[in-house]
Order: structure tokens, then C-alpha cells, then sequence
């Protein structure tokens, strides 16, 4: 993620001369797949044109190790995905590094593949209220309106900000398993219906804040990179689950004689990019293994099924 800035790289607008003998110089498809290192170069293709974007590599705000999956690809199925890069301020920055078009036997195949290619990656994403205040459409990230923030102690979940990096994945929660991996035994898979029915039902109200709240008024003071959040990125809800601490250790967690071998819990979530890689969090296992703690694996949202989002 995180789009192409011009802070990153001198501009380097070609004359109009030059530019048009870009324009018509052709490449094929396997040109562009032979440039896929540092070494080599890095093309990739986005339309029926070629970029050279070696130079932009170490600049990348998403940092270089995601932009370099695109390397000898076509950037648009990453762009589907990381649709913040969408605008006209960044396919104008790609154009700098235009160095030509694909040839038209080229065209051809990539015009094939698209049509086979799936849809919208984020077609199947839930309807959302239009009272949000949306910052991104792809992926959906919005805030609670000012005015509406403070309405409710308990923020209704139709107007809980919502913050995601990927399209929302569909669960179906009859077929859902969730796995827990404990180090030296065997992984353990609970269903929905096990997390109702083993383990005791937990509710707390908490309140969840994005860590970019109010990014914009720091912009104001200096450039910070991320999505321009204002003041609203936050909402409180009531949350019903299973204890984290109780599944653990109905999957063989003992935390005394476990001592200090384990000091995270790792969540991957069904959220998954175009690398295939799952969205990950993780928090301390002395948090989610307090008896008096509240971390919860929560499967009801202000009384209801938790929503997708």
C-alpha cells in the first residue's frame, strides 16, 4: 500500500519531442517480465504502456517490498486492491516513467487475460450508512460525523468508524473455523458454535480508536504520511465474546509453565492481499492471559451478530 508521492523523486517531464518517441517505442509482455530486479531494472505496465519505475523503488511510501511484487507485472489487480493509488495525482507521477507501450500481439494477451481476470475485488464489500464520513472508497474507510459522534454513548454500529486495508472477506458462520496454534502441541479448530457454547459469554464496553485519529490536523503542522483522518476516527461499542484467556487454555495454554517462552498472540485475519499474505495483528500474552482481563474474541457488536466490517 501507500501511493506514489511526488516528495519521493525529482520530476523528470520529458519535452514533447521526446515524449512522443517514447510513446512509440514497443515492448512485449516478456520485456517487461525479463525486468523484475534491482539489477535489471524494474518495468511493470499499467494500461497498454511500460514504466521504468527503478528509480521510484526506494522511495515508495508503501515501502519497497510491496512495490516490488508489481515488478515485471501489471500494476492494475494491485491497484484494484490498494485503491488509493486511484487518482489523477498519482497516474500523473507514473506517466513521468513512461518508456513506451506494449506491442499490439502484447495488447492482445493482456486484453485476454483481463477478461478472464475476476471483478472488483471489493464488489461483495457490505452496504454502509451514508451519515459516515467517508475518507476512502477502496479499500472503505470512513468516520463517525462530528455532530453524530457525541449523540450516543455507545456508538450505533451502522455508525462506527470503520478502518480496513483490504476488501472485507464474506464469512459464512456456519462453515468458519478459527485455528489456534499453541508452540509444542497440536492446533486446535473451535466453529463459531463452539466459541458460543464452550466457553463462558463475556461483555465489555470499550472504546476503539484509529491510530491515525486526527492525522489531518498533524498534516497542518507537518506532513505525516497515512490516510487524513479528522477527529472522529474513534467510536465506543459494547462487546460480547469468549474470554481469549479461556481458549487458550482450553487449547493446552498453560501460562505457569509456559513462563516467558510465549510473548505475543499473532492474529491473521480472512483478509488476505494480493500476495496472499493475511492481515495480521498481534497484542501481549500477559494482556490476554490476565484472569482479570477483558480480551475477548468477541462475536456480538452492541448486542448483534458482529458486523463484516
Amino acid at each position: 500500500g501507500g501511493a506514489l508521492t511526488g516528495a519521493y523523486f525529482v520530476s523528470r517531464n520529458l519535452p514533447t519531442s521526446q515524449a512522443a518517441r517514447v510513446e512509440e517505442k514497443e515492448f512485449s509482455l516478456r520485456d517487461v517480465e525479463s525486468h523484475n530486479t534491482m539489477e535489471k531494472g524494474i518495468w511493470m505496465t499499467y494500461g497498454d504502456y511500460v514504466y521504468d519505475v527503478t528509480s521510484f523503488i526506494e522511495g515508495h511510501p508503501g515501502g519497497s517490498e510491496k512495490i516490488m511484487l508489481a515488478a515485471g507485472r501489471d500494476l492494475q489487480p494491485f491497484w484494484a486492491l490498494y485503491a488509493v493509488h486511484n487518482s489523477e495525482e498519482v497516474r500523473e507521477i507514473l506517466a513521468e516513467y513512461k518508456i513506451g507501450k506494449l506491442d499490439a500481439a502484447s495488447r492482445r494477451e493482456k486484453s485476454r487475460k483481463r477478461a478472464l481476470a475476476a471483478d472488483d475485488p471489493y464488489a461483495k464489500d457490505p452496504d454502509r450508512s451514508p451519515l459516515l464520513s467517508i475518507n476512502t472508497e477502496k479499500p472503505f474507510n470512513a468516520e463517525t460525523p462530528v455532530a453524530l459522534l457525541t449523540d450516543h454513548y455507545i456508538t450505533p454500529n451502522e455508525l462506527f468508524f470503520v478502518r480496513n486495508h483490504l476488501p472485507v472477506p464474506t464469512v459464512d458462520a456456519e462453515s468458519y473455523l478459527l485455528e489456534i496454534v499453541v508452540p509444542g502441541r497440536e492446533p486446535l479448530q473451535l466453529s463459531l458454535k463452539d466459541l458460543k457454547e464452550k466457553f463462558t459469554k463475556h461483555t465489555v464496553i470499550a472504546t476503539i480508536q484509529c491510530a491515525g485519529n486526527r492525522r489531518r490536523q498533524m498534516t497542518d503542522v507537518k506532513a505525516v504520511k497515512g490516510l487524513s483522518w479528522g477527529a472522529t476516527a474513534i467510536s465506543n461499542a459494547e462487546w460480547s465474546g469468549a474470554r481469549l484467556r479461556d481458549v487458550l487454555q482450553y487449547a493446552g495454554y498453560d501460562a505457569q509453565s509456559e513462563g516467558d517462552a510465549v510473548e505475543h498472540i499473532q492474529f491473521e485475519g480472512l483478509d488476505k492481499g494480493v500476495e496472499g499474505k493475511p492481515y495480521g495483528a498481534s497484542v501481549p500474552l500477559r494482556a490476554a492471559a490476565d484472569p482479570h482481563g477483558e480480551v475477548l474474541l468477541a462475536y456480538e457488536m452492541n448486542g448483534v451478530e458482529l458486523p463484516p466490517d
